[in-house]
């Protein structure tokens, strides 16, 4: 059931505030408190602005943090973003679609895209728009009853992505049943700065070794396979007081003891006992807006990346656990030579 007519109906936006770089994400449901709290939302900083105030009020403050701007209509909460991009990461979509669904049309100058859905607190589905054969999610393919017939590869190679955007919001529309029209954009806004979530921990000690290399965690080490083959020898238990006694460590350093949640955290971890890991999350949430909010110190930012450390002890998998506090104590001016000595003591 698709026309260009389906398609062009979209085409204003290209004419809006919005139509160089943006992020709209629905969520089912008309409880905007909660939507924001899912993106993070410092929801005692709220103001009620119209579109254009909103987009440069988060213009003003890209540097420093995201803004969102949120309004509800027809049973969905529609969440604005100006440039930024909240509303594409898991670590948001996994909350903001907890009980209800959401679906999500990302993209900026560079001619980046995305389009998300997440239901029940998982995102089933996300792709580029110009390549959507190429799908992630814990269900890739659900979405291609509903995308079929919509003109994704344009008449010719020179012409992909020419229309990207209108594609996205039409399967959005699609979707939800709730076409994104210009009267969304019009009257007041809740808006609120945003303290963004933490990344989600690694999931595994490859996908970390991917993403930071083995010289951000153990530079001292000639090799990764062989890393993993010594530590998966010494066992979780030992792995899990390595992360620790680095975690320790570094907070001694940095003086991150002011917060009663890292004590007992800790206590935690060496006792064995269960505690809360969402507590040191939201913990760096709040510590990273302040830096933000004003002017801070170096010895406030090495506090809060501290902070990180002691969260990336807090894995479920041990290894994973040493192997991102390792990484994140080489982000502070640290002896790395003292901090590699710590965790091989602990393994040994």
């Amino acid at each position: 059931m698709s026309n260009t007519g389906e398609v062009a109906r979209f085409s204003w936006v290209h004419r809006s505030t919005i139509q160089d770089a943006a992020c709209l994400t629905f969520v089912r449901g008309v409880d905007a408190d909660r939507v924001g709290r899912g993106f993070g939302a410092v929801t005692e900083h709220v103001q009620k602005l119209d579109f254009d105030e909103f987009c440069e009020e988060a213009f003003a403050h890209q540097d420093r943090y995201p803004v969102i701007g949120l309004r509800t209509g027809d049973g969905w909460t529609l969440v604005a973003e100006d440039g930024g991009l909240q509303g594409t990461r898991r670590e948001v979509l996994r909350r903001v679609s907890a009980g209800t669904a959401a679906v999500s049309a990302f993209w900026d100058v560079n001619g980046l895209t995305r389009f998300s859905h997440a239901v029940d607190g998982a995102v089933r589905t996300s792709f580029e728009a110009l390549m959507p054969e190429y799908r992630l999610g814990v269900a890739p393919d659900e979405l291609e009853e509903i995308r079929a017939g919509l003109p994704w590869a344009g008449s010719g190679s020179e012409e992909r992505g020419e229309n990207s955007v209108e594609l996205m919001l039409a399967l959005a529309a699609r979707i939800t049943g709730c076409p994104l029209t210009p009267e969304w954009l019009e009257g007041d806004f809740l808006t609120y700065p945003v303290a963004p979530w933490p990344q989600d921990l690694p999931a595994s000690p490859e996908e970390l070794l991917d993403e930071v290399g083995l010289a951000r965690i153990w530079p001292e080490h000639p090799d990764s396979a062989a890393l993993l083959s010594e530590l998966r020898r010494a066992g979780s238990s030992r792995c899990g007081r390595a992360a620790v006694g680095v975690a320790r460590y570094v907070l001694d350093v940095a003086d991150g003891f002011e917060w009663p949640e890292v004590t007992e955290t800790l206590r935690a971890l060496e006792t064995g006992a269960e505690f809360d890991a969402g507590r040191i999350g939201e913990l760096v949430r709040l510590r990273r807006w302040e830096l933000h909010r004003g002017p801070a110190t170096s010895a406030d930012r090495a506090r809060v990346r501290a902070l990180e450390v002691l969260r990336q002890a807090t894995n479920d998998d041990p290894l994973v656990g040493l192997l991102g506090t390792l990484a994140e104590s080489r982000r502070l001016r640290l002896e790395q030579a003292t901090i590699s000595d710590l965790a091989a003591a602990a393994l040994s």
